[in-house]
């Protein structure tokens, strides 16, 4: 079949698709073909790591309420003659009772659990002060504990304030 395309035409197809030498332009069109490509992937790999940084840096940590940190942090901003009175038992009862408190408000979550947001927003929750310390007051009361709502209220604003250091509420209502 050699004579059924004319001499010229021949070469130039060979040329063409690789057979016959690499021609004039095939190194270069190999070399483009892979400094494209190259561009491509980095590309690709920049916008997603991007938007992977984008979207740890804008979202929060998850935050962890340690038992025995809070009461090792409460009992440590606890005023002088608090510290004497009430032993770290005594605080842990007042903090697991503040904290059932809250949970039982909707401002912090259980283990594993996450705190109800209604809409999908943040929820602009307020305490107060006086209702906490009644409510954990009782409880205090309840397991047999000898506390003054002094005592309370500054376990109580120990615990926000330890709350607020770790991120798990937002700062007190001005």
């Amino acid at each position: 079949m050699p004579g059924l395309a004319p001499r010229g035409v021949r070469g130039r197809v060979a040329g063409v698709f690789g057979g016959g030498g690499a021609g004039r332009y095939g190194a270069a069109v190999v070399w483009l073909f892979a400094v494209v490509a190259a561009v491509l992937v980095f590309a690709i790999a920049a916008a997603t790591v991007g938007r992977e940084a984008f979207r740890l840096g804008h979202q929060p940590p998850p935050t962890i309420f340690d038992l025995d940190e809070a009461v090792a942090s409460v009992s440590e901003a606890l005023p002088f003659e608090a510290q004497a009175r009430l032993s770290y038992d005594d605080v842990r009862q007042l903090i697991l009772a503040a904290v059932d408190h809250l949970e039982s408000t909707g401002v912090l979550a259980g283990p594993g659990g996450e705190v109800p947001l209604p809409g999908g927003d943040t929820p602009a929750v307020v305490l107060a002060d006086d209702d906490a310390v009644a409510v954990v007051l009782g409880r205090a009361e309840e397991a047999g504990l000898d506390v003054t709502d002094g005592e309370v209220f500054q376990v109580i604003t120990a615990l926000h304030g330890y709350l607020a250091e770790i991120g798990a509420v937002g700062p007190p209502a001005g």
